[in-house]
């Protein structure tokens, strides 16, 4: 059983950037991979074997830049301090039903499903996948450098020392929220301290004062928009190959 984690804010719902669209969401990625449990289910049967379908996937916030600038949540900051779990970032019992699933798998079985040169699991994969290889190196690195650029820019940058203003303020010494979430002493123990808490509480309450998020986010979009407009022809080829793969999923489960 996974462990529990607060709610998601509005504030966290709405924070998407526009490499996202580029990129699978956790929904798509469970439609994608309840295709591939019923082509690896066919190909199963033809060996010998079952497998288990896990299907009725609902539907999920996407939550992948929850963390993004660090604690920004009050919820969280109360409660889990500067941890994570995975279900904090939007992982669901089908993780769990996922890693029980594969548990239960005999020798054999194992062999036929999961051997990573042809097993059945492989297998449906590289099918849905067929023809929609595009390299995603690219879009990643600039996932990346535009966070590092908006921190960098000099909006960003004055908020930044405006948030670590406050936190001095508040007895807090760090140099930006990277150092208070990896403040070693958080590493001591496998539940958060009274001081790692209230610690987060006054992280979020500054990044609040000074509009922290707000500044990454609008910087980080302007910056990703002008990446997207710069390699326009990697992009129209990284959503076209998205396009194909969730239409060839969307084929395999009788779905529009």
């Amino acid at each position: 059983m996974l462990a529990a984690a607060p709610a998601p804010t509005e504030e966290v719902r709405n924070l998407v950037l526009p490499l996202d669209d580029y990129q699978l969401s956790v929904n798509e990625i469970y439609l994608i991979e309840s295709a591939q449990d019923r082509l690896t289910r066919a190909c199963m049967r033809k060996r010998g074997y079952d497998w288990e379908v896990i299907d009725h996937r609902n539907h999920y916030p996407d939550l992948r830049n929850r963390r993004r600038y660090g604690v920004i949540e009050m919820t969280v900051a109360k409660e889990m301090g500067y941890e994570s779990n995975a279900r904090l970032m939007g992982s669901t019992d089908i993780t769990a039903r996922k890693t029980d699933r594969e548990k239960r798998l005999g020798p054999a079985e194992r062999q036929a499903a999961l051997n990573p040169a042809d097993g059945c699991y492989k297998r449906a994969g590289d099918q849905l996948a067929r023809g929609n290889e595009v390299d995603e190196g690219l879009v990643n690195k600039l996932n990346s450098l535009s966070l590092d650029k908006a921190l960098k820019s000099p909006a960003g940058a004055r908020a930044t020392r405006s948030w670590a203003r406050c936190m001095r303020e508040r007895g807090h010494p760090y140099r930006d929220f990277y150092a208070a979430a990896e403040d070693p002493r958080w590493t001591r123990s496998d539940t958060p301290s009274r001081a790692e808490r209230q610690t987060a509480e006054a992280d979020v309450t500054c990044k609040r004062r000074v509009g922290l998020v707000k500044v990454l986010s609008e910087q980080e979009r302007a910056i990703q928009s002008r990446d997207i407009r710069g390699h326009r022809d990697y992009f129209a080829r990284l959503r076209s190959a998205k396009d194909r793969h969730l239409a060839a999923a969307r084929a395999v489960l009788g779905r529009r």
